[in-house]
């Protein structure tokens, strides 16, 4: 006797849609990696482990994975994977998810021009608020205070430019 519960998981044309454009995604962005490495310049001298050998090697692990997350929604296809996407997706805030990601591209787009401290400033009580911080003048304060401390130990310390943008001469 069957009842109203089947134990097959459910099925979504939508959920494989979407498994599937993820699977691509990661193999494009494996392709990227491996046509970029060809843009890093080799060293002087003889080097036995060059500049282009770690990132080829990610590049070649991404595009595999890639390829094996393909399969996984193809040709070996995954019910599991499916009825975790089908949960899943009811249970996500999508308007959370998709101003995190709008104020994620406005902060790499913000980044150079305003620089990294004033970005992080802004970006930081933004995204507190996405995420239901009610505390906005903490979430200032924290984000002024981070940006310049990570900006400060990145460029005086550890040597690594970050864009200076509107305080370019101050920092």
């Amino acid at each position: 006797m069957t009842s109203g519960n089947d134990s097959k998981p459910a099925f979504s044309t939508r959920a494989l849609f979407s498994l599937r454009a993820v699977a691509l995604t990661v193999i494009i962005l494996g392709g990227i990696i491996l046509t970029q490495v060809s843009q890093i310049g080799t060293g002087a001298g003889f080097i036995v482990v060059g500049p282009r050998v770690f990132p080829t090697a990610i590049g070649i692990g991404i595009l595999i994975l890639g390829f094996l997350f393909l399969l996984r929604t193809t040709v070996v296809l995954d019910n599991d994977l499916v009825a975790d996407v089908v949960s899943e997706n009811a249970t996500t805030d999508w308007t959370t998810t998709m101003l995190t990601l709008l104020s994620l591209v406005a902060y790499a787009s913000l980044l150079h021009p305003l620089g990294y401290a004033i970005a992080t400033a802004f970006f930081f009580p933004v995204i507190g608020r996405i995420l239901g911080s009610t505390q906005l003048r903490r979430d200032i304060i924290v984000g002024v205070a981070l940006g310049l401390v990570i900006y400060l130990a990145f460029t005086r310390v550890l040597g690594v430019r970050l864009p200076a943008g509107l305080l370019t001469g101050i920092l």
